[in-house]
């Protein structure tokens, strides 16, 4: 008989929806979120470890039947007051995958639904914007609903060349330059500050941090935008309708008249970056937490060569595929006989837009829908084909619904 595929599910944040976030579209909401862990708990699913999957795949090892592992990426506080008292309440676990340098330092435990189902607190007078603490991590590795895993460091972007395809503005989304400016602020950036940010500064064509070799620009060429941002009024220049004309003018005159001082990294410098992703991140999480680290999430599937090897010379078992396997990864199931080292994951939403903030429409798999994806990828010959069908056709639905 043939042994039934594993789906590894993919969340990010469990909340409510908040429009003023430039991701909200990562926004499960937690009362569907719920109705999935309550149809995952009356079918009988079993949530296991990332370490069972990966024994499964390598060796064969016998799992639960329905087994599932549920993910969620970035570390958001969420996470803690809304996904770990629904997993607790059904009785599942869960990875989180974090990124050490975005754990918020301060020694505290915020309230969760936990305390507002024992009405010590209301629902709307919860925390939800920011990212987890170290206590509130380790609470949840303790009480054995949550198991800590490396999402690399620092989960942003890099330039990856000198084309300038932006300036910072009042109304743009480019928060990884805030992050990558003041790094000791990342805790308390989910949402960018807009006080720090250095208006008129460059943005370069830019990429996920391990995918890429870094672009240095030119670091006169971006003091001499921001100070002309600066004179010219600050956040009033951009009351003009044509202030990017004017930027982009204003760069050219500079480059007609001064040499620039921009490289790229060099292959060594690459794989110390990485290594600094990938190990200080594995040292940081088992110190804290007292436990091995053995798995790891690649942010926005971004992934080369030299990091697998790095990951694989540090002592990572495995990692999530990434775009490096774009041409399979559909055809992957997480089945012994595949590469253990590699695990795919697949997404609880049903349709998107594509758009995020107040633009934004998106429709996640209710309990059903839910099911019914998890039935599709297990290869059960009836139920696997079916359920594909009845999805496909749910989401037409929503995609002509939700487009008109």
């Amino acid at each position: 008989m043939d042994k039934p595929g594993v789906p590894v599910i993919m969340y990010h944040s469990i909340g409510i929806q908040n429009n003023m976030w430039q991701w909200n579209n990562l926004i499960c909401p937690y009362p569907i979120f719920e109705n999935q862990l309550r149809w995952m708990q009356k079918k009988k699913f079993h949530t296991i470890s990332l370490q069972h999957l990966y024994d499964y795949m390598k060796n064969g090892v016998r799992l639960p039947k329905n087994s599932i592992i549920l993910t969620f990426d970035d570390s958001y506080l969420d996470n803690w007051v809304f996904a770990y008292p629904l997993l607790k309440k059904y009785g599942f676990q869960a990875t989180i995958y974090v990124n050490p340098e975005f754990i918020d330092p301060r020694n505290i435990i915020r309230k969760n639904l936990d305390d507002v189902w024992k009405k010590d607190v209301k629902l709307d007078e919860l925390e939800t914007s920011g990212y987890l603490s170290w206590n509130e991590l380790r609470k949840m590795e303790t009480e054995g609903f949550v198991d800590i895993q490396s999402h690399t460091m620092s989960h942003t972007w890099y330039p990856i060349n000198n084309n300038i395809i932006d300036f910072r503005n009042p109304d743009d989304s480019y928060i990884w330059m805030t992050w990558n400016e003041n790094p000791t602020e990342k805790p308390f950036l989910q949402m960018d500050n807009k006080k720090i940010v250095r208006y008129g500064q460059p943005v370069y064509e830019s990429g996920r941090a391990i995918g890429i070799k870094r672009f240095f620009p030119d670091k006169n060429l971006n003091e001499y935008m921001i100070n002309y941002v600066t004179q010219k009024g600050g956040n009033d220049f951009f009351r003009s309708e044509n202030w990017r004309k004017e930027l982009f003018e204003i760069v050219g005159k500079y480059k007609e008249k001064n040499q620039l001082e921009e490289r790229y990294e060099s292959e060594e410098e690459y794989e110390k970056r990485i290594f600094y992703e990938l190990q200080v991140s594995k040292n940081i999480i088992e110190t804290k937490l007292d436990k091995k680290v053995k798995f790891l999430c690649w942010p926005g599937g971004a992934v080369t060569t030299t990091a697998l090897n790095i990951a694989s010379e540090i002592g990572y078992l495995s990692s999530t595929t990434g775009r490096d396997l774009d041409n399979i990864r559909k055809t992957l199931k997480n089945l012994p006989g595949e590469n253990p080292s590699r695990i795919k994951r697949i997404g609880p939403g049903l349709y998107w837009n594509g758009k995020t903030g107040s633009e934004i429409k998106i429709k996640y798999k209710n309990g059903f829908l839910f099911l019914l994806t998890i039935y599709s990828y297990q290869k059960k010959k009836i139920i696997a084909p079916l359920s594909r069908i009845i999805l496909i056709g749910v989401k037409l639905f929503y995609t002509i619904k939700l487009s008109l």
